[in-house]
């Protein structure tokens, strides 16, 4: 039979998880900075902002022909 949690060990999860989760944020943070200079370095910016537009726009149409189907 398991035992409930104390209010202790819950405590210590839930604040391992926000660390973790900052952690995650951070790097996320850092690699769309990264990814923002090496556009600027190609100098690919508006090509790939094009792209992405385009692909945006081409899941929103499937994802609306697949919820009149």
């Amino acid at each position: 039979m398991k035992k409930k949690p104390t209010k202790k060990e819950f405590e210590s999860v839930i604040s391992t998880l926000i660390t973790h989760v900052r952690m995650l944020e951070e790097k996320v943070s850092a690699l769309d900075s990264m990814f923002g200079i090496y556009l600027q370095y190609k100098q690919e910016g508006e090509r790939f902002q094009k792209f992405i537009h385009e692909k945006l726009e081409a899941n929103i149409d499937k994802s609306e022909d697949e919820r009149t189907e």
